[in-house]
């Protein structure tokens, strides 16, 4: 597998990069509830998971990770980040989902990185490909269930996520970011039982992004750029 190879320089150089292309590609990027990230506790791991509809979720993961002050790291396909190798400078590491001893390796990987250091934040997209966001069921891999029970102590937050049309010349994103969980090791579950869990929790954080956009109920969403 590909690791991640943090380079604090090149994190703040890329910042500046992702914003100016953030800013020619889209409108606007609207997040509700940056606080959230922005206050969480920083002394327990973070893990965020969010659909995968397109290209630009993990710039946009890596942008909210800068304006919320996360030590970011993400999972990517090993095929996707073969082609992007300078991503494992900001935080991404690979995962072969279809090789279960390559996926194995990488939830531990991704254990380690959070056990290491109680401040650091994975985002993932236990989907494990670009579908379109209204497709139903969305369906996720186990692993992020595998993750938040190997490492025990954590937090995590849902991440919906949408790009959309509404009257500018350029589309606009939209991200919104649900209240948190905490999970414990003595807590008992199934893995299986809670990835059906959060891929419920992705459909109904995304119904009422998309309920928000309908009624243009967007006075409490911040821009990003």
């Amino acid at each position: 597998m590909l690791k991640a190879n943090k380079s604090r320089w090149f994190e703040r150089l890329f910042f500046v990069y992702n914003q100016n292309l953030l800013k020619r590609r889209f409108h606007t990027f609207k997040v509700l509830g940056l606080e959230k990230l922005i206050n969480r506790n920083n002394d327990l791991p973070t893990i965020i998971y969010c659909n995968h509809s397109s290209w630009w979720d993990g710039l946009a993961a890596f942008h909210i990770s800068q304006k919320a002050n996360l030590d970011f790291f993400v999972m990517m396909e090993e095929k996707q980040l073969q082609n992007l190798k300078l991503f494992c400078k900001l935080g991404a590491f690979s995962v072969v989902r279809e090789n279960p001893r390559n996926a194995i390796e990488s939830i531990n990987y991704s254990v380690k990185l959070l056990n290491e250091d109680s401040n650091r934040t994975l985002w993932i997209f236990p989907q494990g490909e670009i579908l379109p966001n209204d497709l139903r069921p969305i369906n996720f891999f186990n692993g992020v269930s595998r993750i938040i029970e190997k490492v025990g102590i954590c937090q995590i937050f849902c991440v919906a996520m949408r790009y959309e049309f509404l009257g500018e010349y350029k589309p606009e994103i939209f991200a919104r970011i649900d209240n948190h969980q905490n999970f414990d090791n003595k807590e008992s579950f199934i893995s299986k039982d809670l990835t059906k869990k959060l891929s419920k929790n992705v459909t109904d954080n995304l119904e009422k992004l998309k309920i928000d956009l309908l009624q243009n109920d967007l006075e409490k969403f911040q821009n990003l750029i």
